[in-house]
């Protein structure tokens, strides 16, 4: 397994945090949940996984933390399309941040902190497969 690359501080820019254990991925969320308000999101990219003919990633998977209500928000996007938590949301609209870049949810469910830490390992673990530990459904737009 060669892990995953988590970037959510400029630092990580030049050179992505690696994610490759249960703990580098709760060190992550903690970091996040414990963040500014406006570094709120992780963008991970799964290593393991092929890359594009551009030598770019196939896919991308964000991570949101509100730390203030204990719940979050993945998204996970392929070649298969965009996909969020299935669900109605409780809000109209959410915004999280990832290196104060405001990223919109529109429609999109929440899910418990505990759920988007379970949901982030699997990810990190199964070598990039969307997680199976909760449904999806295509983003709204």
């Amino acid at each position: 397994m060669l892990g995953t690359e988590a970037v959510f501080r400029e630092e990580h820019l030049e050179k992505p945090l690696l994610l490759d254990s249960a703990d580098a991925v709760d060190l992550m969320i903690d970091t996040l949940i414990a963040g500014k308000p406006s570094r709120t999101m992780a963008k991970l990219f799964c290593l393991d996984r092929t890359p594009l003919s551009t030598g770019g990633p196939d896919h991308e998977y964000l991570v949101g933390i509100d730390s203030d209500a204990q719940v979050g928000i993945v998204a996970f996007a392929d070649g298969d399309g965009s996909y969020v938590p299935s669900g109605v949301a409780d809000k109209e609209e959410m915004a999280y941040s990832l290196l104060t870049y405001p990223r919109d949810f529109l429609e999109s469910p929440e899910i418990p902190v505990d759920l988007v830490r379970q949901a982030v390992k699997e990810f990190v673990l199964s070598g990039g497969d969307r997680p199976t530990c909760i449904e999806w459904q295509e983003e709204p737009y």
